[in-house]
């Protein structure tokens, strides 16, 4: 192919030679041909080869485009600094259908036809890279030539470049030569990966908002996501009968999560909205066995159905990139590089290319990134329709048992790291944390098996439900049924009998808590190890403390357990066992003892120590302090209390603050702190038991002393407090009260950046005070605008003024703004 730095010497229409007609004028354009009739008459071959420059205005849509007013606008916006634009992202996403509306929407404000050059059109695909080069070139060139300005330079022309993935590798150079030769040409271009030019500026359509699960049942906030006003909008296409309702509002929602809003599979999942109801639809799609296969007779063969959308993307991946995905499939869609190590292969030197194909799967749009912000750990989600579609059509059963047994082999591992803590640290549990989807799932499929991997996966559970606070019933009941099934004498049965009893103590289950501390101790002395034996002693005299009247035996148990430590320097366990000697002082009327047992162990379970442990340390603390009229300090231990990851212990701080807050006669606190707990069941009860007694009386005190309206007032307020706002109001004298009118229209999230924007942040700055990545703060500031409808930063900071003020002081505000 010639150059277009090259002088051609003869019309290249009709071949007359042209020597001695070049342009004179200075960055005049080259003549290619000897008379406008030849340029006319090349122009239209080149319309009859490539069949795929047409006008705009020719490429009408017979659908509305729905949910994606913000993305023009944005892509507009850049169209006007940039001269080389790509929409990326996955397959389905709507890329060619929002690039179309953007050169439509150009169109009329230019009043120019801009050239739509679509490299998936059936005579584009027979070409071979030379003819298509070819035709981009000639396409291009002589558009831009036909109606060159008074300067000799072409005029400002629009070329959009539709689906550019199969011409990506070998167009690049073509594209960049063309951008140099023409300063008026701007290039919209669709491709599922971006060209990675210089200059060029990539924008990645994401999937249509979907509902938070935190709307619950609500018909206008279920509406206002995106995801759901297009799956509405097209099953009442198929189906006139089709209504949303409260009936079928969480299955709606259900299937617009499922399909992470990506549009072309609600669109294809509607069609079945015509025969079935949308309950089944949402079943199939949880189970996988939804298949998207309905399909529009007139649309092009890779949209035909979803498998075939999801197969162009595919098949231009390398042989190696094809078997990792496929084999990623066979996994929960959430994972970072370990589990996908563990997917592809048990060969190290093979594992090792897989960070790079993963890399290289999220350029091409086949995978989502979710590693800014505060992830620490890099993640990648596979979005759920393409896992469900390839692992319908290309993942064999031994392939797919061959990705079990290796992640299941990784996961036993990392229970076994786990055994060798005698207190796991946050690092591990936060580690752990991160697996919690795939432990789930490994569970879930070796439900019904004789796997002896059962057994750790279930420990690994049985941690993560101590450390979250959340599960504990199914972990417990599922360790009680892993242990029927171990050999007496082996560590893990010791461990399981140890976290099985745990769990009992601290969440009330008393039955199981008093038959399984004798079998623990049993248990843990048949194993010979002193670490074990430690803990197992430590849970029997917890149990027995809380559970029965022996506080002699405890306390024996007890001083069994701190021999143990000291003896082996076990210096955690040590200060957890201490912490309980402290509570045992404090019940038998010597806070000060307490208090001095307190000293020294506190700092070591700080460092060291996690969820009850931790926390029943602080609580004790706190009732010591309590005890001896000392509230400022008895403040701070309960309070600190609340500020711990994934505190188990929330609601008994949140008590004891109550119980200060009278001390110091701050009654209307102390009633809508205790107006917070609810119902909620509270271990410092059986700590404690005088503390049940405590606050009955100190509500009954402090509803005698205020006015009936002041007391009402109080408990109501405190009854509608969430979460963040018990926190915020714990921590400080100020209370967050419910927003009346606006609270619900922004996330927590974009209420803390919109805030933060009310202060003159900069993007960067909110980034930080946030620990979230400057893209991710970008994408809320472009939802907060979206949703408000409002047009700059200014108005922005001019409406959370008005919002905020119309609610709180500005004292009030500031608070907020810092516990935010």
């Amino acid at each position: 192919m010639q150059s277009f730095s090259e002088e051609k010497s003869s019309c290249e229409n009709c071949g007359i030679d042209l020597r001695g007609k070049k342009g004179a004028g200075k960055g005049q354009a080259s003549v290619r041909y000897c008379s406008n009739a030849c340029r006319q008459r090349a122009y239209r071959r080149r319309q009859k080869v490539g069949a795929a420059v047409v006008s705009t205005r020719e490429a009408a849509q017979l659908t509305s485009l729905v949910g994606r007013d913000h993305d023009i606008a944005e892509l507009r916006r850049t169209l006007k600094d940039t001269r080389l634009l790509t929409i990326t992202g996955a397959p389905g996403i709507g890329k060619s259908r929002v690039a179309m509306e953007i050169i439509r929407k150009e169109q009329n404000v230019s009043h120019r036809e801009a050239q739509i050059i679509d490299f998936c059109q059936p005579e584009m695909i027979s070409l071979s890279p030379e003819s298509l080069l070819s035709l981009l070139e000639e396409s291009i060139v002589g558009r831009m030539m036909m109606e060159p300005e008074e300067t000799g330079w072409p005029a400002e022309q629009l070329v959009l470049l539709e689906n550019c993935d199969r011409v990506i590798e070998f167009c690049g150079p073509t594209v960049v030569a063309l951008l140099f030769r023409f300063p008026g040409l701007r290039v919209v271009s669709s491709s599922r990966e971006p060209w990675r030019i210089s200059g060029e500026v990539v924008y990645r359509l994401a999937g249509l908002s979907l509902p938070r699960l935190s709307d619950g049942v609500s018909l206008e906030k279920c509406m206002r996501a995106n995801a759901v006003r297009l799956f509405v909008s097209r099953c009442k296409a198929v189906n006139n009968e089709f209504e949303l309702t409260e009936g079928n509002l969480m299955d709606v929602r259900d299937v617009c999560i499922s399909l992470d809003g990506i549009p072309l599979a609600l669109e294809l999942t509607a069609q079945l909205a015509r025969a079935l109801p949308v309950a089944t639809i949402r079943n199939q799609l949880r189970d996988g066995t939804a298949t998207l296969n309905q399909a529009w007779r007139t649309t092009d063969a890779r949209h035909r159905d979803w498998w075939h959308t999801v197969q162009w993307s595919y098949d231009y991946l390398t042989a190696d990139e094809k078997r990792l995905y496929r084999r990623l499939c066979a996994i929960p869609n959430s994972f970072g590089v370990e589990a996908a190590e563990a997917a592809y292969t048990d060969d190290p030197k093979e594992a090792r290319a897989v960070t790079d194909m993963l890399v290289q799967l999220e350029a091409k749009s086949l995978l989502w990134s979710c590693s800014g912000g505060s992830q620490k750990m890099p993640a990648f989600i596979m979005p759920n329709p393409l896992r469900v579609a390839v692992r319908q059509n290309l993942l064999g059963i031994e392939e797919e048992a061959g990705v079990l047994d290796r992640t299941v082999k990784r996961m036993v591992e990392l229970a076994d790291r786990l055994s060798n803590e005698m207190f796991p640290s946050v690092a591990t549990l936060h580690r752990l944390d991160h697996e919690r989807e795939h432990l789930r799932f490994l569970l879930t499929r070796l439900d019904g098996t004789s796997n002896a991997s059962q057994l750790p996966l279930t420990l690994m559970l049985a941690a993560l439900a101590n450390f979250r606070g959340e599960n504990t019933d199914e972990a417990l009941t599922r360790i009680q049924d892993a242990i029927s099934v171990t050999n007496p004498g082996s560590e893990r049965r010791a461990d399981a009998f140890n976290w099985a009893l745990e769990l009992a103590c601290w969440y009330g289950h008393d039955r199981e808590a008093t038959c399984l501390a004798p079998e623990a101790v049993s248990s843990a002395i048949l194993t010979q190890d002193d670490a074990r034996i430690a803990r197992a002693l430590l849970l029997s005299s917890l149990c027995k403390e809380m559970y029965t009247d022996g506080d002699d035996t405890a306390i024996d148990d007890l001083k069994r357990s701190i021999s143990i430590a000291e003896r082996r320097g076990f210096r955690t366990m040590l200060a957890a066992c201490l912490s309980h000697l402290a509570r045992h002082r404090l019940r038998q009327g010597s806070p000060s003892e307490s208090a001095r047992l307190l000293e020294s162990t506190v700092p070591t379970l700080r460092q060291f120590a996690t969820g009850w442990q931790l926390s029943s340390a602080l609580l004790t603390a706190g009732a010591a302090a309590l005890e001896r009229e000392q509230v400022s300090e008895a403040e701070k231990f309960f309070q600190e209390i609340l500020t711990l990851p994934s505190s188990p212990g929330f609601y008994d701080g949140v008590l004891g603050l109550a119980l200060c807050a009278t001390f110091d006669n701050r009654f209307e606190r102390a009633l809508k702190l205790m107006s917070t707990i609810g119902g909620e069941p509270l271990t410092s009860f059986r700590l404690f038991p005088s503390w049940q007694e405590r606050m009955a009386e100190a509500r009954r005190i402090a509803i005698r002393i205020l006015s009936p309206a002041r007391a009402n007032a109080a408990l109501t307020a405190g009854a509608q407090l969430d979460i963040r706002q018990i926190v915020n109001f714990a921590l400080d004298d100020y209370i967050s009260e419910p927003r009346a009118r606006n609270d619900d229209i922004l996330t927590a999230r974009e209420w803390n950046v919109l805030e933060l924007v009310m202060k003159g942040m900069t993007n960067v700055e909110i980034a930080h005070r946030l620990h979230l990545s400057v893209r991710t703060v970008e994408t809320h500031i472009r939802s907060i605008r979206t949703t408000l409808g409002l047009r700059s930063r200014a108005h922005m900071a001019a409406w959370a003024v008005q919002n905020l003020v119309e609610t709180h002081s500005s004292a009030q505000i500031n608070s907020w703004r810092q516990h935010a």
